[in-house]
């Protein structure tokens, strides 16, 4: 299964601990097909913080973005639209959400920095 690093805003990553953010909206999307892992890296702590599956993702056309497309993204309709630029934006399902009792650094993952978005990684350290 394809593997990728994403970065969250603390504000997200705690939404989505909670269950209450379970689409993450993007500008792109990995290669392939879903489902694939995403490893939670929490900006401003320095560490990857859990992970979750995304077996879907959806895209919002510039026309279509609104408070029924932004459904459960945690995402006013304004700030995707700026967001946006007029530009596809792609909603990520998020599932099975695993949060690490600790963060674990980038190096477990063959990081030295992270990513301004996500990228790819491959055998990470995925016990939990």
């Amino acid at each position: 299964m394809t593997e990728i690093m994403i970065s969250i805003k603390p504000e997200w990553v705690e939404k989505i601990f909670q269950l209450r953010k379970t689409w993450e909206l993007r500008k792109t999307m990995p290669k392939g097909a879903c489902p694939f892992t995403c490893y939670i890296y929490q900006t401003g702590n320095g560490g990857v913080v859990g992970s979750f599956i995304c077996d879907c993702i959806d895209e919002i056309r510039p026309k279509d973005i609104n408070e029924i497309a932004l459904k459960d993204t945690c995402v006013m309709v304004d700030d995707a639209l700026y967001y946006a630029s007029g530009k596809l934006l792609y909603k990520w399902r998020i599932r099975s959400i695993v949060e690490y009792p600790s963060p674990r650094p980038l190096s477990a993952y063959g990081l030295d920095r992270p990513p301004q978005s996500w990228c790819y990684v491959k055998g990470g350290d995925t016990g939990g």
